[in-house]
């Protein structure tokens, strides 16, 4: 048992090694101005852009359409390879128009955003179904994931503010483009619940050519703030982490990988398999 939990302890270890986190602070090198002006970050070059705001350790956005891209790059070794790209953030105000897509998150190519948009796979952040969900949309915004990835809209509303969220968009290759596939889940970090996991097959050609070399974490504000009298007036983004695997899942296997197997799951005993206990990525106890 205990060489299990030694065997555990240090392959999570390597696995938080192998996670990149931007958290927009001042002793990270950030300064409140424009995010094209900070090193390693592009974003559209307007008036109304991405602003730092070290104060609260995030990007924020009061405005439709505008791009932003980590100019870090980074590569998947090749096919059954994945990349997971996270988001944490919230939105200031409250949802209102129905089918409202407010976000898209993912994958480009390029992190030339500046006064254009690359090629890129991503997920539409939306609200959904007459205003009651909050919802993963697929790449062309055309419908959901499949299977339906979305939580109850008000169950993510506070007062003034949405509830503390996150996006995890993860990219697996496959032989070619139209057998890659891009899987994604929301979480509410406030509540502690999250969406199943839901994906679509196919990606941009040019998004599987840069895979093995540079592809970026990318953000694109949709109709943001158009979203009716009680609108959206601001997305605040606090922080962004790449991970290279697939950590949709929230438990891991004996192996100190994510997993959604039932039967290699890890539990509070250092056991495989048995009790609704177990231990997650961060090495924490979670009821699953």
């Amino acid at each position: 048992m205990k060489k299990l939990y030694t065997l555990f302890t240090a392959l999570v270890f390597m696995t938080i090694n192998a996670q990149t986190t931007v958290n927009f602070t001042a002793e990270e090198g950030f300064s409140n101005a424009a995010l094209y002006t900070q090193d390693g970050w592009d974003s559209s070059f307007t008036g109304t852009t991405w602003m730092v705001d070290t104060s609260i350790g995030a990007i924020t956005l009061s405005n439709d359409w505008q791009r932003a891209a980590w100019e870090q790059g980074f590569s998947v070794s090749g096919a059954g390879e994945s990349i997971t790209f996270r988001v944490d953030l919230k939105f200031i105000g409250t949802f209102g128009t129905n089918n409202n897509p407010l976000l898209k998150i993912g994958f480009s190519s390029s992190s030339d955003v500046a006064n254009s948009t690359p090629p890129a796979n991503v997920v539409f952040l939306r609200t959904a179904s007459y205003n009651t969900q909050l919802q993963l949309g697929n790449n062309a915004n055309s419908g959901p994931l499949s299977p339906n990835a979305s939580l109850v809209i008000a169950d993510c509303q506070a007062t003034g503010e949405s509830d503390d969220l996150a996006v995890l968009v993860t990219l697996t290759l496959g032989t070619d483009a139209t057998s890659s596939t891009i899987s994604s889940k929301l979480m509410n970090l406030t509540d502690g619940t999250e969406t199943v996991i839901g994906s679509y097959t196919g990606i941009n050609s040019n998004v599987y050519s840069a895979a093995t070399t540079n592809i970026y974490g990318f953000i694109h504000a949709q109709t943001l703030t158009t979203t009716g009298s009680n609108a959206i007036t601001q997305v605040q983004v606090s922080s962004v982490t790449m991970t290279q695997g697939d950590y949709l899942y929230s438990v891991v296997n004996q192996y100190g990988s994510s997993t959604s197997s039932s039967t290699n799951r890890i539990n509070n005993y250092g056991q495989i398999g048995s009790g609704n206990l177990f231990v997650n990525k961060n090495g924490k106890i979670i009821s699953y």
